[in-house]
């Protein structure tokens, strides 16, 4: 059974990448950070301090998925709404002004998905202008 589940993270000066230690030697004992030998290391970042192919893959695959359904039915609703008269009570307008604000948020933060898991980690490319402009989108 494994008792605990220790992430070892090193420094931007270290060259060694990140690292998950599973240990299942029993309570009390931790793994010393530079314990990299073993069977219960997993390995999430390469030397080059990119994600692996599979992971940058899997998670493209999953986000072009979640764009096109929700940008699809996010634009849907409104078309709906607009288009039949009987569709216009307070309900269904308060229906329609969550669909644009939820195909804003799928316009806008999507796309910056793609190039953080394509990038190096903890950098920004977008420019300044786009990450206060994110940062006040997301936290207000």
């Amino acid at each position: 059974m494994i008792s605990a589940l220790d992430v070892v993270a090193f420094g931007n000066d270290s060259s060694s990448p990140l690292t998950v230690t599973v240990n299942d030697t029993g309570a009390g004992t931790t793994p010393s950070p530079n314990d990299t030998a073993g069977s219960g290391i997993i390995q999430f970042l390469g030397d080059d301090m990119s994600f692996p192919g599979y992971l940058r893959t899997t998670c493209m695959v999953v986000c072009v998925i979640i764009l096109g359904v929700g940008v699809v039915g996010n634009m849907m609703v409104p078309i709906v709404i607009l288009k039949s008269k009987d569709m216009r009570n307070s309900t269904n307008i308060f229906l329609m002004n969550l669909s644009i604000a939820d195909l804003m948020v799928l316009l806008i933060c999507t796309p910056t998905v793609f190039v953080e898991v394509n990038s190096r980690p903890e950098t920004w490319v977008l420019g300044e202008e786009l990450c206060k402009y994110l940062f006040q989108m997301i936290y207000n």
